[in-house]
């Protein structure tokens, strides 16, 4: 069943005049786990006037990595599935659009833009947004979007890069992309004093000096886990690497297979005191705290929010020209 939540948006004509002069928007995503478009969708929510806009999150389940960050109540619509492409799932959508009733349906990710798009023709809003936060978008996603920008009222392009990408590779019109960069609220991330860095290091048992650094990053080949483990594979292997380095792994899993090769570039290069598997770590800022430089080697990026939070923290980003 769809949540509770669904049942308590239905009546639309019940509600005040007041109430109705808010904009209804239904913010759409796969999953609320660690990621830079998650936060970035709550960094837009906590922004937003709620004199103005009405909010609401549907999201594939009730998986929350933010905690007392995320809005009471959110989110409000849960599809019960691992997938979207399920038809039992795919209902529920359908039916939390119609429930919720929006003036606005804000779409984000791959699969979120596929799977809101088609749910938007059983009941059309006035606006129909899609988010792109990846330039390195697969083959399916891109058949999809050659052919399904015409249901979208806007594009929002995280980058020039996936700009180009929307433009001149999957035909979208100029008119329709804009592009707007990541963010982050630098009050989360005040440059790191002496007691915060000494509290951070404490709170991940880190010597005081030791050299640390820091891979904020889901564990995928995008981010390039294993081409910095093999680096430091060769550092070690030549007398090169200090004994005070560490490095700090902090993300989810993604690909299980790449979180294998981790495992076993760590122990094939004896790695085991130098580099830590920390998951999803929900105090960024306490963590960037204990951090000497931020790795962000990735394979592909757009304009990633971990980069800016390391430099909003006052921290060195090392990162590829991608």
């Amino acid at each position: 069943m769809i949540s509770p939540s669904v049942r308590r948006f239905a009546p639309r004509a019940s509600v005040g005049a007041q109430f109705r002069l808010k904009r209804r928007i239904l913010y759409l995503i796969s999953s609320l786990a660690q990621g830079g478009a998650q936060r970035h969708l709550l960094e837009l929510i906590r922004f937003l006037d709620r004199d103005r806009y009405e909010v609401a999150i549907c999201a594939l389940n009730g998986k929350n990595h933010f905690g007392a960050d995320l809005p009471p109540g959110e989110p409000a619509y849960q599809l019960g599935s691992p997938v979207f492409w399920n038809p039992v799932a795919f209902r529920r959508l359908v039916a939390a659009v119609k429930a919720f009733h929006p003036d606005i349906l804000h779409c984000y990710m791959n699969d979120g833009n596929l799977w809101g798009r088609f749910a938007s023709r059983f009941h059309r809003p006035p606006a129909v947004l899609t988010s792109v936060h990846l330039d390195d978008m697969d083959p399916v996603h891109r058949f999809w979007e050659r052919r399904l920008h015409p249901w979208t009222d806007r594009v929002v392009a995280h980058s020039r890069s996936i700009e180009r990408l929307l433009v001149e590779d999957l035909d979208v019109p100029a008119s329709k992309v804009t592009v707007i960069a990541n963010g982050v609220d630098v009050d989360r991330f005040a440059v790191v004093t002496a007691d915060a860095r000494q509290a951070g290091r404490r709170a991940h048992a880190l010597a005081d000096d030791a050299f640390v650094a820091l891979m904020p990053a889901r564990i995928a080949e995008q981010k390039n886990q294993d081409l910095v483990l093999e680096a430091l594979g060769t550092l070690k292997k030549q007398n090169k690497l200090p004994a005070s380095f560490c490095l700090l792994l902090a993300g989810a899993i993604s690909s299980r297979s790449l979180s294998r090769k981790v495992d076993h570039l760590i122990a094939r290069h004896e790695l085991g005191e130098q580099v830590r598997r920390l998951g999803a770590v929900k105090d960024m800022p306490g963590l960037f705290a204990a951090t000497d430089v931020v790795l962000m080697p990735s394979r592909t990026e757009a304009s990633p929010i971990a980069a800016l939070e390391g430099l909003a923290a006052g921290i060195p980003v090392l990162i590829s020209d991608t």
